[in-house]
């Protein structure tokens, strides 16, 4: 029942995304939320200046698995993941994870 009402969500209210891993894509739908704090700042001075701190909430269907490995294209922008963990495995199974703008000089 739980599983079911969650897959309904994703679909009514998730966002196209694309993971990436290695040579494989796959298209899936996934619930995509900035992490906004109080007392943090969205940027912070660098060495180059201001640098982006964003951070986004990923929560995604508990059969396509994230890894540290996992590339994750949203709107036309990759993150990489920060943290993923699968959470709910006997109620309402999904990945949870923490997402950054990948480091375009990592590429």
């Amino acid at each position: 029942m739980m599983q079911r009402l969650w897959e309904d969500i994703l679909k009514r209210f998730g966002q196209r995304v694309t993971l990436r891993s290695g040579e494989r894509e796959m298209p899936v739908q996934a619930l995509i939320q900035p992490c906004l704090e109080e007392k943090r700042e969205q940027e912070a001075p660098g060495p180059l200046g201001l640098e982006r701190q964003d951070r986004l909430r990923y929560m995604g269907p508990a059969d396509c698995p994230l890894d540290l490995d996992t590339l994750v294209v949203w709107k036309g922008r990759e993150y990489r993941v920060q943290s993923a963990r699968l959470v709910g495995e006997r109620i309402c199974s999904h990945w949870w994870a923490i997402l950054r703008p990948r480091d375009e000089a990592a590429v």
